[in-house]
Formats: C-alpha cells, sequence, structure tokens
C-alpha cells in the first residue's frame, strides 16, 4: 500500500518551495534589468552626445562626464514636438561647457533610430571619430544596438553611457510600478528593433 503524504508535510514542502520560487523570479526580473543596462567604461571621447527626453538626469550626467574626462563636442538631439534642446544648450553653457563646443542635430527625431542617423550626419561633418551617447540606464541595450547598426562603417567608434544614480537599477525596479512599465515598455520597443520595427 502507498503511503501518502500527510497534510502537515505537504504544508512544509509548499512553505519551504514559496521562499525558492519567490528567489528565482526575483533572479530572472533582475536578470532582465541587468541585460537592459549595459553601460561601458568611462574614458575619453571626443564627442559626448545627448539623446533627448529624460529630464535633467540626462544633462546633469553630461556635465558630469565632461568635468571628469573633457570632449571637443557636446552633440544635442532634438524632439519632435519639443523645443527642449535649446533649453538644454543654455543650460550646459550656464555650467561650464563653452559655447562653440555644443552643437545640435538638423533633424527633428521621432525615434532613438532617427537619433542615431541625424548624430551621425552631423558628427561626420565635425569629423569626430569617437562618441559616448549618454542615456537612461534601462535604455542603454537598445540604444547601443541602433547606434552600432545606424555606424556601421562610418569609422566613428560609438559607446553608450548610462546616467549614474539613477532610479532605474537592476535590483530594485520591480518593485514598483514605474519600473515594471519602463521595463514592458522598453522590452517591446527592443522586440520590435529586433523585427525590423524602426519606429522608436
Amino acid at each position: 500500500m502507498v503511503k501518502r503524504p500527510s497534510y502537515a508535510g505537504t504544508c512544509l514542502g509548499i512553505l519551504l518551495g514559496i521562499p525558492l520560487a519567490l528567489t528565482l523570479v526575483y533572479a530572472l526580473l533582475w536578470g532582465i534589468g541587468a541585460v537592459l543596462i549595459t553601460s561601458d567604461p568611462l574614458r575619453p571621447a571626443e564627442a559626448l552626445v545627448l539623446l533627448s527626453g529624460g529630464g535633467k538626469d540626462r544633462l546633469e550626467e553630461v556635465v558630469r562626464i565632461y568635468r571628469q574626462v573633457g570632449a571637443n563636442v557636446v552633440l544635442l538631439t532634438k524632439a519632435e514636438g519639443s523645443r527642449a534642446e535649446n533649453w538644454n544648450a543654455d543650460e550646459l553653457t550656464s555650467k561650464g561647457i563653452p559655447g562653440e563646443a555644443i552643437h545640435i542635430t538638423r533633424g527633428r527625431a521621432s525615434s532613438t533610430y532617427e537619433e542615431a542617423r541625424y548624430t551621425r550626419e552631423t558628427l561626420e561633418q565635425l569629423g569626430v571619430k569617437s562618441a559616448l551617447v549618454i542615456t537612461d540606464p534601462y535604455h542603454t541595450f537598445r540604444a547601443r544596438l541602433i547606434f552600432w547598426s545606424v555606424y556601421r562603417g562610418s569609422g566613428i567608434e560609438i559607446r553608450v553611457r548610462a546616467v549614474q544614480g539613477h532610479w532605474y537599477r537592476s535590483t530594485t525596479w520591480m518593485f514598483s510600478r514605474q519600473g515594471w512599465e519602463t521595463t514592458l515598455s522598453e522590452l517591446v520597443k527592443l522586440a520590435g528593433f529586433v523585427i525590423g520595427i524602426r519606429g522608436d
């Protein structure tokens, strides 16, 4: 006769299994965040590229990097429906970055892909051979793929740097609604790029 597990034994097994399941789920979510954040080491580049959006965090990171390693060019992108690039230029100047170093791309971009195209056009005109793109942590992996794709054959070395001290961290994003919304949105956009959608 097969001995059935006791009720107490079943409950104990469930109780022991819950922490393990939670640990595995957390490890999976942490891994997703860790993949999205792919910040390159900080070293000098001829140009710093400030992507539009992201509020003041990206701008402050550009200022910090400029003060640490310098750059000949600080390139701002323009977003459709926004005039923030002019405010950003004024802010950068007020924080000690020379006005002659600040440039703004020609076209207004509606996506990261278009930002990459417009920045390549400007950097080639300026004769720049290395650039560091500054963006939010969750955006770094997709931005790197896009910029590498657009800059292929340009002779310009592209690196991507995540804003430091940002609220988005691989270890904690899953504990907030904003973290879930941001991560899911980024995963959808990343999947879109992989299958050939260039809209964002």
